[in-house]
């Protein structure tokens, strides 16, 4: 699963690379780490507005959560269980891209997975690009403050990747530059197979 990400790049870069703009620029700072439990806000470009990149918190919250308690379980979304997760299935509509500049996985190197190896995921030809992802905007009944929200979908693991998650299989469901409308207008996308590049242990 994905868990640790990177935005890495400058917001010059990430406004450029998807011909949008920041809806809050001061907000958003580069970080090679990203944990996803600590529910970061992280740049998005929803299927709203694909000329603005807005940023959301990293945890999928749906309209009927009482509280932030669920959102460490929909960190990810596994693209086959989609429509039978209510969490997921009242959002399905809600695609966003999740920009992205690298992420962290750990291969096991025992059988229970006490021994772990690190590694960076980057593709060699894009400093840049967007996992597929699913928002929603949730409100605080509390407060009344309006939260926006997103989960990764994730898919099978190719490549290199069936090496390096060599435990539960899976990695994230990252879509090529001519996929990226597709996928916000709700057209059916196909999982590519992309050549990934796998540093040890990668900036921590």
């Amino acid at each position: 699963m994905c868990f640790y990400s990177a935005v890495s790049a400058e917001a010059a870069k990430i406004e450029h690379r998807f011909k949008a703009k920041f809806k809050h620029l001061n907000e958003f700072k580069p970080a090679n780490l990203l944990n996803g439990f600590a529910h970061p806000k992280t740049p998005v470009i929803t299927h709203r507005n694909n000329q603005e990149i807005e940023l959301f918190e990293w945890g999928l919250l749906p309209a009927w959560a009482k509280d932030r308690s669920l959102q460490k379980n929909s960190l990810n979304a596994r693209i086959e269980t989609l429509h039978e997760k209510p969490m997921f299935r009242q959002v399905l509509q809600n695609r966003c891209l999740v920009i992205a500049t690298g992420f962290y996985e750990w291969q096991w190197l025992d059988e229970k997975g006490k021994n772990k190896q690190r590694y960076f995921l980057r593709l060699p030809d894009q400093e840049i690009y967007a996992f597929a992802g699913l928002s929603n905007e949730w409100v605080n009944q509390n407060t009344g403050e309006i939260v926006g929200t997103y989960t990764i979908i994730t898919t099978e693991a190719q490549g290199i990747m069936r090496e390096i998650h060599n435990s539960k299989m899976r990695m994230p469901f990252t879509l090529l530059p001519k996929q990226e409308q597709t996928w916000l207008q709700g057209n059916e996308v196909f999982v590519e197979t992309l050549n990934w590049i796998a540093e040890e242990n990668g900036e921590w």
